[in-house]
């Protein structure tokens, strides 16, 4: 993880446990970046970091300050609708397992040609896993990737996290994201692994993960249980 990540997720914890409390002033940049070994600029982005999370407010020439609402903020564990994937969103707050359930190679499907803009002769990884938490089933995934832009995909990378192993194995880089969340029935399959009646709710996430280039990378479809998983959406003036 970068430096600058690290410092953004010690602050964090600090406004979760109280160390810095609401309304108070953090230290300047400079005694942050010598109590952390650092750089200015590193400090400055970790707090460009934070303050992108809603967690500190700044005052032009006084310095930043922590917001009211910073703790709801800061102990808000799961977040659907960004591009760090579920390991790095839930990190330390819960325990986090996956169930390979289904993982191959093959050519894609008309749809999944459409969204991601290949051909019918490009291999793709097609794998469907159970995410885990606390012990509890939490969500289904149905994951599309075009094997000659994500190359090295195995089972052991499944079982840990696709987009860490991406992001630092690989060095991609994702850009945008385009979602659509609906109310779906369960299928057989959430029924088996998400341990949910035919009568239940889902929630299901369909999304497409963009490169910096545009290129559309991931085509994936999730249900979720829905009494495992809310979705929060803020209005910020910038």
């Amino acid at each position: 993880m970068p430096k600058y990540k690290e410092i953004a997720e010690i602050i964090k914890e600090r406004i979760n446990t109280h160390v810095y409390t609401v309304d108070e002033k953090l230290p300047d940049q400079q005694t942050l970046a010598k109590e952390f070994a650092t750089s200015r600029v590193t400090i400055k982005k970790a707090l460009d970091l934070l303050r992108a999370a809603g967690l500190l407010y700044t005052i032009q020439g006084s310095g930043s300050y922590i917001k009211r609402n910073a703790l709801m903020k800061a102990q808000t564990s799961i977040q659907i609708g960004h591009n760090v994937g579920l390991t790095t969103a839930v990190q330390k707050e819960a325990q986090l397992d996956n169930k390979v359930i289904t993982f191959t190679v093959r050519f894609p499907d008309e749809k999944e040609r459409r969204h991601l803009l290949i051909d019918r002769e490009t291999p793709v990884y097609f794998y469907q896993r159970l995410r885990i938490i606390g012990g509890k089933p939490y969500s289904l995934e149905n994951t599309v990737m075009p094997v000659h832009l994500i190359k090295g995909i195995t089972e052991e990378v499944l079982n840990d996290s696709v987009y860490r192993y991406i992001r630092e194995e690989l060095g991609i880089i994702f850009k945008d994201n385009r979602q659509i969340v609906r109310a779906s029935k369960p299928t057989a399959l959430d029924q088996v692994h998400l341990d949910c009646k035919e009568t239940d709710p889902v929630l299901e996430v369909e999304k497409i993960m963009y490169l910096t280039t545009g290129t559309p990378v991931e085509y994936s479809i999730v249900h979720h249980r829905y009494d495992m998983v809310e979705m929060l959406f803020e209005n910020q003036d910038h």
